[in-house]
């Protein structure tokens, strides 16, 4: 690596070491596995970038802010105990504080945010390096403001999350186009040879004409849905879907996935109140 790479600097928000709390029994979903997650700084849906304030039931606030002061670490794997390191923080730092939080039992690094797609050459850098070293690596996104550079990285992920935006979040002002983007995304991870599944949060107020475009887009290049229930938050007094809706919506999803391609997901970690 050369030296202006090593040197590359980026804003994180956290690195700590846990495990998936999301996702399904599907191909690229990495559900209960072991992972250090790097939860970069930044999100252009929440920074504007679609022209609302990002999602309305966002899980991760804290990593909206393009600039944070700092970076939390855990300073041991499973300790659940943090130090401070000032951003923007070097390539190096990110690398050191991972080999240091490897476990036996790590499956996989977690490249998470915010949107980690928003720092391009931090992120590349990242990913090229925990590559040289045999890292596994599992991408969860929503939003590629460049589909290029996508494609340019696309063949050193082995596993993505791609986050398709149900409409009642209100993440952007032209919806339709925001999920043919996503899905878009889907099929150039897919085509590069990542394992890849799609994702949608649904929630009470979630209309099933909306998601069946969602279901249909996903039929078309065949990626795997997993549908999120919500995780209410006192902030925007949102509700989880109805028994009856799961129903519908899943039903929904079949007429174009077949059976082993739909499945439920939950924020298991916070039900098990682990980081």
């Amino acid at each position: 690596m050369s030296e202006e790479k090593i040197l590359h600097k980026g804003y994180i928000q956290e690195i700590f070491s846990s495990f998936q709390g999301e996702g399904v029994a599907f191909e690229g979903s990495c559900y209960g596995l072991r992972q250090i997650f790097v939860r970069f700084a930044g999100c252009p849906l929440a920074l504007g970038k679609e022209g609302t304030a990002g999602c309305l039931w966002c899980d991760s606030p804290q990593a909206q802010k393009e600039h944070p002061k700092y970076c939390s670490i855990e300073t041991e794997a499973g300790s659940q105990q943090f130090t401070k390191k000032e951003n923007p923080i070097i390539l190096k730092h990110v690398l050191d504080n991972i080999q240091q939080l490897t476990t036996k039992d790590l499956h996989s690094i977690s490249l998470t945010g915010g949107e980690p797609l928003h720092q391009p050459k931090f992120l590349k850098d990242i990913i090229l390096n925990l590559k040289q070293k045999k890292y596994k690596i599992f991408l969860e996104t929503a939003y590629a403001e460049n589909l290029q550079f996508l494609e340019e990285i696309a063949r050193n992920i082995d596993f993505a999350c791609v986050d398709i935006k149900d409409k009642s979040a209100e993440a952007t002002t032209k919806w339709e186009e925001l999920v043919e983007r996503e899905v878009k995304m889907c099929r150039i991870l897919r085509d590069a040879g990542t394992k890849v599944f799609s994702k949608i949060v649904l929630s009470k107020s979630s209309k099933i004409s909306d998601f069946e475009l969602v279901a249909k887009l996903c039929g078309e290049v065949n990626i795997p849905m997993a549908i999120q229930l919500v995780s209410p938050t006192k902030k925007s007094n949102v509700q989880s879907l109805t028994w009856d809706q799961l129903v519908s919506f899943t039903e929904t999803a079949a007429k174009y996935l077949p059976p082993e391609k739909i499945g439920i997901s939950a924020q298991v970690h916070k039900l098990l109140n682990i980081l």
